[in-house]
């Protein structure tokens, strides 16, 4: 299926005479919180509602810092902290 974000209308009427660029639209947000918005998130064709940067997805909670200790479970890690 075809796969589009939902924040670009991609429908709009062309006019006439004008050459289109080939560039495609994407829509892409700061997220705050000293966060950086990656070049992919940027420049990238990946479409995920659940993106944080591409998405409507707000980042809630706390920001730990930490060491990762595992990665095995699903979607979990395990970190370190020194308190």
């Amino acid at each position: 299926a075809f796969q589009k974000q939902d924040a670009v209308f991609i429908g709009s009427k062309r006019l006439l005479g004008k050459k289109s660029s080939k560039r495609s639209l994407r829509y892409w947000r700061n997220v705050g919180l000293s966060f950086s918005t990656p070049k992919e998130a940027k420049e990238g064709n990946y479409v995920d509602k659940k993106c944080p940067f591409t998405g409507n997805v707000s980042i809630r909670g706390k920001i730990l810092k930490g060491m990762v200790i595992s990665t095995k479970m699903k979607r979990t890690i395990i970190i370190r902290r020194n308190y």
